[in-house]
């Protein structure tokens, strides 16, 4: 038996699933993008490989002080570097001595956690989510207290001198490793 399918319904079908691929697809890159200027700090486990020099890779954690300890160059500051400018650093530190042409690639595997504080139910330090938001955010603290202002919410994120910077965040503002998001209380 063959089953035939009206047009209109295939071509509703197929249009719902193209949304939806688009929509994962923007995500996913607003994930990236969103981590592309991301600053490294202290906690932060990133993996380092080195074409052909696999005793020069390996994973390593930025240090409280922000630096990586690599084998041959010693101590290395990381911290307030997003990836790509900690890599034409050590492709610059290697190449000058070691290496000739090094071929570095960089990627993070644990991001340092981010902290929720103030009326929130469980407020503390959380492992952090490519892609979360401050609402989302919220919901992993289990949410407001009864007397949590809802909107905006202060959002703390150090800038390049480690210096903290206080903004009002929405809901939908990007959370990045390491910010601190502060629930106040309402007037009434």
């Amino acid at each position: 038996m063959i089953w035939h399918l009206p047009r209109r319904k295939v071509l509703s079908g197929l249009r719902s699933g193209c949304l939806i691929l688009a929509g994962l697809l923007l995500f996913t890159m607003t994930a990236q993008a969103q981590l592309s200027d991301y600053l490294l700090g202290p906690g932060d486990k990133i993996s380092i490989a080195i074409f052909g020099h696999d005793d020069l890779s390996g994973e390593t954690t930025v240090g409280a002080d922000g630096t990586i300890a690599m084998p041959l160059v010693g101590q290395v500051k990381a911290a307030t570097l997003t990836i790509g400018e900690l890599k034409q650093q050590l492709i610059m530190l290697l190449d000058k001595d070691f290496v000739v042409d090094p071929n570095v690639s960089i990627e993070v595997l644990n991001y340092r956690p981010f902290f929720i504080l103030g009326e929130v139910k469980k407020s503390g330090k959380y492992d952090y989510i490519v892609g979360i938001n401050v609402r989302k955010a919220i919901a992993m603290a289990e949410g407001y207290t009864r007397r949590a202002k809802h909107d905006p919410v202060l959002l703390i994120r150090e800038d390049r001198e480690g210096v903290p910077v206080r903004y009002k965040a929405t809901l939908n503002t990007p959370v990045h490793p390491g910010d601190t998001i502060e629930v106040v209380r309402r007037l009434f």
